[in-house]
């Protein structure tokens, strides 16, 4: 933090950006303590991902705001969990194709075109980090079958948002009677 005082260390099982951040913010790579319900990483898989995060952090384009690391974190965490759910090393996911076509599953459809990103940078930037998630063949594949998340806009107008509509449409028509005939004769 800002005293000097650690925080967290690169081994941790999970890491805390308060500091960074100014809010509550901890990214759980799943290889320590955890919650009933949440997802497990093997050993190896939290490292890799301790490794992807690092890179993100502090390799040639870092990510400058904690909102977007974590929304990274948590857009390729799932693969990571799924290689562990699996038995292999997210590493060695190109060489199991039947489990690197389930990873369109496990990433939100409102961030599978993130993921793809994330994957295409990895992959771009396989020299540096050490090894390879998905390769060419295993990107294209996972292009091909990704869902189309389309958002949909809901025609409902919350209660305040109306409320506050009607009240500056009618102090709008209140200011325009009031001034009609100078409007009228500026004109």
């Amino acid at each position: 933090d800002g005293h000097g005082h650690v925080i967290s260390r690169y081994g941790d099982s999970s890491w805390r950006f308060w500091p960074w951040a100014l809010k509550p913010l901890t990214l759980a790579f799943g290889d320590g303590p955890h919650r009933a319900g949440t997802s497990r990483n093997t050993l190896v898989n939290a490292d890799l991902l301790r490794q992807v995060v690092a890179w993100w952090m502090y390799g040639p384009q870092p990510v400058r705001e904690p909102g977007a690391l974590m929304t990274r974190f948590y857009t390729l965490r799932a693969m990571f969990v799924l290689c562990s759910r699996e038995g292999i090393a997210a590493s060695d996911l190109m060489r199991f194709p039947h489990v690197a076509d389930k990873v369109h599953m496990s990433m939100p459809a409102s961030q599978a075109e993130l993921g793809l990103r994330l994957l295409h940078t990895l992959f771009e930037q396989r020299d540096q980090l050490g090894f390879v998630l998905l390769d060419h063949e295993g990107l294209r594949r996972l292009e091909s079958v990704l869902p189309c998340h389309e958002s949909r806009q809901t025609p409902y107008i919350p209660p305040r948002i109306w409320t506050y509509q009607v009240n500056r449409l009618r102090a709008f028509l209140d200011d325009f009677l009031a001034h009609r005939h100078e409007g009228e004769d500026c004109f």
